[in-house]
């Protein structure tokens, strides 16, 4: 009786030990795993500095001396983003009956389509404009 006993705790034990092994490799692979995400973020964040200046550069040639002060504002990444909420900024609400007509507005050229179709996922991707809420 005593036999089995010791036999159980040690089972116990192993078990128990197995189980801090495995926490531990758990462990240090997602500290390798952050250490590696870490690295990646720091170039992504040197690649978009790295951006800005080129992208500050080319707008500095392009434009004259007086509105240097401004360059940032120039900048791909500040275009890109939407101005602050305003109190005036509203959604068109339809009424609930409300059916639009189908068609196209005026006629456009097969690379007119494209430029409006490559303009307008532009605009959504940067969240400018939403995808209409009516049937």
């Amino acid at each position: 009786m005593e036999w089995e006993k010791q036999k159980e705790e040690e089972a116990k034990e192993e078990a128990r030990r197995k189980r801090e092994e495995k926490n531990k490799k758990k462990k240090q692979k997602k500290g390798k795993t952050m250490e590696v995400k870490k690295v990646a973020e720091e170039w992504e964040i040197w690649n978009e500095e790295e951006e800005v200046a080129r992208s500050e550069e080319k707008a500095k040639k392009l434009m004259p001396k007086k509105f240097h002060q401004w360059i940032k504002v120039f900048s791909k990444k500040q275009s890109e983003r939407m101005p602050m909420r305003k109190i005036w900024d509203y959604m068109i609400e339809t009424k609930e009956r409300f059916v639009p007509r189908k068609g196209k507005v005026y006629p456009l050229s097969r690379e007119e389509r494209e430029e409006v179709r490559e303009f307008v996922q532009e605009q959504l991707r940067k969240w400018y404009i939403q995808p209409s809420k009516s049937p």
